[in-house]
């Protein structure tokens, strides 16, 4: 008896014992299958750099990496080297280092985040300065963890080594009742490239006072001399603001593309409309109204203008001053006078005007007499 109970006792013992024990292995596990081994921490590589020359530096602009290769996000900081090689340097020459400082942030970055904007520049400076070894230069940026490695390098980033001419000294706007003729002195165009196929001309560039977007206007080819250029893509009342951009267009047979040059000072010029249209012409007057109210017919040659408002009709007799004739402008190059009276000689003459009440001169005169 005792040993039965005993045998009972050991029994429930060891289902009890070897129950625990499953039960430690899973929960000290989590879940079921082989342990992942451990993140390396290494910042996934860029991949949007861009690279944009203006003049003789490189802007260079790319999205700092918030998460690791593994998909953890990025806890320890890290730095970010920028490189620069030339497409015909050997593999194993040395790059040139632009070292940044810290980017990656030390606390947990949230992927609802807004991305980080990176900036970075280079001066191009002896790479310019004849005579010319290379004709372009490659960037990559490479993000390192705490420990300085990485995944690798980003995208490349090439820019060309072509010349660019000076900006015009000084830029002028002068305003006309068709639109801002822009004028400046230009420059004589740089020798073609030995390996690189360019073109020159200088962009004129236009925005609203205050506003970020600009447009280009038009552009000329470089004369080594005055230069003029007519926008009449403008607006009335609008403040505006213009300056010109040499741009260098490349070709290298493989890839093209363009370079802009330093920017020109900068011209205010506001459209204010002071100007009249144009006076009419081509007035006729013909007496109508045998056996009835008599009266008399003008018609004339319509204007033009985009921005006509209507025509004044003034009217008068010998020795008296001219009087309007109508209360509202007429939107037609034609109107009819009933006021007339028989044996009268009436004198007739029509204006322009604009929307914003510019008033042309008054037409020729044209005169008709009612018979008695």
């Amino acid at each position: 008896m005792r040993q039965a109970s005993f045998l009972r006792s050991s029994f429930s013992f060891g289902l009890a014992f070897g129950f625990a024990i499953e039960l430690l292995a899973l929960t000290g596990c989590g879940v079921p299958g082989t342990p992942l081994p451990p993140s390396l921490g290494l910042p996934k590589p860029v991949g949007d750099l861009k690279a944009v020359r203006k003049g003789s530096n490189v802007n260079l602009t790319w999205t700092a990496p918030k998460e690791t290769t593994d998909g953890e996000l990025i806890r320890r900081a890290g730095r970010m080297i920028v490189y620069r090689d030339s497409l015909t340097s050997a593999p194993a020459q040395a790059r040139t280092e632009m070292p940044l400082d810290p980017t990656l942030r030390a606390a947990p970055t949230l992927k609802t985040g807004r991305p980080e904007k990176m900036l970075a520049q280079d001066a191009l400076g002896a790479f310019l300065q004849p005579p010319r070894a290379i004709d372009f230069l490659v960037y990559t940026v490479v993000a390192q963890n705490n420990l300085g490695k990485s995944a690798g390098p980003s995208n490349q980033a090439t820019i060309a080594l072509v010349s660019t001419m000076e900006p015009p000294a000084e830029v002028k706007a002068v305003l006309s009742g068709q639109g801002v003729t822009i004028s400046f002195v230009t420059g004589a165009a740089p020798q073609t490239e030995t390996r690189v196929g360019t073109q020159y001309l200088y962009r004129i560039m236009r925005r609203e006072e205050g506003s970020a977007q600009s447009v280009a206007a038009g552009q000329v080819r470089p004369a080594n001399g005055p230069a003029t250029f007519f926008d009449a893509d403008i607006e009335w009342e609008k403040h505006y603001e213009y300056w010109v951009t040499p741009v260098t267009l490349w070709d290298s047979q493989t890839r093209r593309g363009e370079v802009e040059g330093d920017d020109s000072p900068v011209v205010k010029m506001f459209t204010h409309d002071t100007f009249p249209p144009a006076t009419p012409t081509g007035l006729q007057a013909v007496f109508s109204g045998v056996g009835q109210k008599p009266f008399i017919d003008l018609t004339w040659t319509p204007n033009t203008e985009p921005d006509l408002a209507g025509y004044n009709v003034y009217r008068h007799m010998d020795g008296q001053a001219a009087v309007k004739t109508n209360t509202e402008l007429l939107r037609t190059p034609s109107t009819r006078d009933m006021d007339v009276q028989a044996g009268g000689k009436y004198f007739y003459s029509v204006s322009a005007v604009d929307l914003r009440g510019n008033e042309s001169a008054k037409s020729e005169e044209a005169n008709e007499v009612v018979p008695k």
